[in-house]
């Protein structure tokens, strides 16, 4: 997704005649959101590889690093919907 596209999300979250905090808060949902999928993608493709009878400590690791940056991105969309 482009950063058009994170902008035109935003503008349609927002309204027609949004102010500039809202407009800023929904732009925040949208990068945020953005950036969720992304990493859910990413953990989809690593359980893809991964085989679930003998899965090795560094393939638990990758996937386990994916939880703290989920969880920022979640955190930050919540308080971006706050604004809305």
């Amino acid at each position: 997704m482009t950063l058009a596209k994170i902008d035109a999300i935003a503008h349609v979250l927002a309204g027609e005649q949004a102010s500039e905090d809202r407009l800023t808060s929904a732009t925040d949902f949208a990068r945020a959101q953005f950036e969720l999928l992304r990493i859910r993608s990413m953990r989809a493709e690593l359980m893809s590889i991964i085989d679930n009878n003998n899965i090795s400590s560094q393939e638990l690791r990758r996937l386990a690093a994916l939880d703290r940056p989920e969880r920022y991105c979640l955190t930050r969309r919540r308080r971006a919907s706050n604004g809305l």
